[in-house]
Parts: C-alpha cells; sequence; structure tokens
C-alpha cells in the first residue's frame, strides 16, 4: 500500500487501556449461581464460542473506535494524460514608428500588419491555451492578462489598431522609444501572478526580483525558491514584436537605471525555463543582447531572434508565426496525482456492524448466555 499514513498515531495509545476495561468488564459482568457440573452432563458445556464471543466483539468494536480516531490513510497513485496548455505572451511594439505605411502604395501601418499577424498566430493556437498581450512604446501597458477567450483578445487587439483611434493607441504612439525590457518584465509578472497559490509570489517578491535586474548583467540573480519549484519551463513564452532596436535598456535610463536589464531578463528567462522569441523589424538587435539569447554550453536554447526586413508584408509576418507555433507546439504530457484515502468512515461503519452484530448474537436463543 503506497504511502500509507496514520493521521493522529498518538491516538494509538488508546489500546493500552484495553485490557483495563476489559477486567473492568469482567469484573462487573453479572454472574448467575451455577452449581457444579457433573461428569455426565459435561457435553452441555458451553464451546470456546459461545463462552468467549462477547469479549471477542468487544475487543472488535474498541479496536475500530481506537482506528477510527488514528484514521490510517494511503495514497491512490492516479495517472492522467493530457495536451499541454501554453501560456503565451504577446508583447506589440505600439511605438510611433509603428505608424509608418507598410510600402509607398499602402495605408496599411506596419503596427495594423503585426496586428494581423498577432490574430493569425492566436487561431493557430489551441482553445486551451492562456495568451496575454502587451504593448509597449516608451512605457509597457498590460491590454489583457493571460486568458483563453480568443474573442477578447482580438477585441482588445482592435483597440489598438490605427483606424479606431483609440485613447491607448494615441497614448502609446506617442511614445518615441522602444522599451522591450519593460515589456518582457511585465509579461513575466503576469506569469509570476498567475502560478497555484503554493508557488506564486507577493507584490513585494516580485518588486524584489526586479531590483536584481537593474543591475548590470551578469549579476547573480536572487531567484525564490517558489519560482524555482513552480516548474515553469513547462509552456511559457513570451515573443516579442518590434521595429526599434532592442537593447539591454533604454539608453535614456541607463544612467538612471530605472529600467530592467533585458540581458538579465534574458537570463533570469534561462534560470526558469520560460521561453524568448524575438521578432524584429530590420534586425536592429544589440550584441550584448544576441549574446545572452545564444545557448550556454550544455543547456537548451532560451528561444530565439527572427530578423525580417522592413519590407514586411503579411505572408513574412505569418510564416513566422507558423513558425514559432511549431517551436511551441502543445506537448503530450503525462500526469501523476497521489489522492488520500482515509479509512475513518470504513473503520466507524465497521464497528458500528459488529455492534449491530452483537446486538443480534445476544437475541439468538442458542447463544443467549444463562
Amino acid at each position: 500500500m503506497p504511502d500509507f499514513e496514520l493521521q493522529y498515531p498518538l491516538a494509538l495509545l488508546l489500546l493500552l487501556l484495553a485490557p483495563l476495561f476489559l477486567l473492568l468488564r469482567r469484573r462487573t459482568r453479572r454472574k448467575l449461581p451455577f452449581p457444579a457440573i457433573l461428569p455426565e452432563m459435561a457435553q452441555l458445556r458451553p464451546g470456546f464460542w459461545k463462552r468467549n464471543y462477547n469479549g471477542i466483539l468487544f475487543g472488535l468494536v474498541y479496536l475500530c473506535l481506537v482506528m477510527s480516531l488514528v484514521n490510517p490513510g494511503y495514497s491512490k497513485e492516479t495517472v492522467e494524460e493530457f495536451i499541454e496548455s501554453k501560456w503565451l505572451f504577446l508583447a506589440l511594439d505600439l511605438s510611433g514608428s509603428m505608424k509608418r505605411p507598410v510600402s509607398r502604395f499602402s495605408s496599411q501601418t506596419l503596427g495594423d500588419l503585426a496586428l494581423d499577424g498577432i490574430e493569425s498566430f492566436i487561431d493557430m493556437r489551441r482553445h486551451e491555451d492562456y495568451i496575454g498581450l502587451v504593448a509597449f512604446s516608451s512605457y509597457a501597458k498590460l491590454l489583457a492578462p493571460l486568458t483563453f477567450d480568443k474573442d477578447l483578445l482580438k477585441a482588445k487587439l482592435a483597440l489598438v489598431r490605427s483606424k479606431n483611434h483609440s485613447r491607448i493607441y494615441r497614448e502609446l504612439g506617442a511614445g518615441g522609444g522602444t522599451n522591450a525590457s519593460e515589456a518582457v518584465w511585465l509579461s513575466l509578472s503576469a506569469f509570476f501572478s498567475m502560478l497555484p497559490e503554493d508557488n506564486r509570489l507577493s507584490v513585494e517578491q516580485i518588486a524584489g526580483m526586479r531590483e536584481f535586474l537593474l543591475g548590470e548583467p551578469g549579476a547573480l540573480l536572487d531567484i525564490p525558491q517558489k519560482i524555482r519549484n513552480a516548474g515553469l519551463g513547462t509552456g511559457m513564452a513570451v515573443i516579442l514584436f518590434t521595429d526599434g532596436r532592442i537593447e539591454p535598456t533604454l539608453r535614456a535610463h541607463v544612467r538612471r537605471g530605472g529600467l530592467p536589464n533585458l540581458v538579465n531578463i534574458i537570463t533570469l528567462m534561462k534560470a526558469v525555463g520560460v521561453r524568448f522569441y524575438i521578432i524584429s523589424v530590420g534586425g536592429e538587435v544589440d550584441a550584448a543582447v544576441q549574446k545572452a539569447m545564444e545557448p550556454t554550453a550544455g543547456e537548451p536554447s532560451v528561444g530565439r531572434i527572427f530578423v525580417t526586413s522592413r519590407g514586411l508584408d503579411r505572408q513574412q509576418i505569418e510564416a513566422v508565426y507558423r513558425e514559432i507555433d511549431i517551436l511551441e507546439s502543445n506537448r503530450n504530457l503525462t500526469r501523476v496525482t497521489l489522492q488520500p484515502r482515509w479509512m475513518r468512515p470504513s473503520l466507524a461503519l465497521l464497528g458500528f456492524g459488529l455492534m449491530v452484530l452483537h446486538l443480534l448474537l445476544r437475541s439468538l436463543p442458542a447463544l443467549r448466555k444463562l
């Protein structure tokens, strides 16, 4: 029996009182005068069961009651096979440069083209996948938390299309920076806040981890044990789309140091196993970021950088997302769970049944004692 355990083992000490109860029961039992049996009547002497069933049943009932207090239990192993549910965050650059037309003969902006690509990617994914949206320029904003509602995601994307001139579109479009590090960190924070309660980080822990990411690249990351135990990397990825230069941090913030360093964030993603994909229109990726994306010896790659030309079209962007869809394909997983099975109800029911049996036996003329 796997994983046998006792919920209240100290209750077993009550078994030491059993002899005392049997002795008291014998002393307080009513005895009828019974003359000495003549040898010729020896065959009328009651058998062993008739003489002792009272004590045997009493002992069994007491044992059942004590064991029901002890409450022994075991774990039943359940094996389930299921398809992995991915957690994906799409971070989209909506800075002013994304407002430029994709060609001289088109009114479609690069931002709209990127939104078309994201919508096609959302359609590719399984309904059980959780997808979130982040938009960024000089700052990052959460458009949609992780959700499997594809209609909601598309409604959020419609808010930042150029034709709708929404407030958030205007605000983000006014920003001239490409704050990719803040967008990726916001996506990771959303992952951390969606973890199961046992592994979920508090706001203070997330803020503390962010402090480590502000330092120079290569600083030792203080990763909370909760994150290490959370089993990240089994289906989480961040996909970043931008036409700006991908740098460790914005040049305007280098001296102030108020933004997470993207190289440190990539190091963190490697450590916890979150995948990272960069779609760079024009290929302006800093050498430090490229080096951080390279796999280290003996470890799997953290992701990949997709570089496209500035003359991007719908077919090209959809081809990139199809490739990412393949790289992030859902796996068939097996989950083994141990479900506790406590025996208190069974033992209590058995004790009650023995008491009923005792009453029945006492009512039978053949077993009734004098």
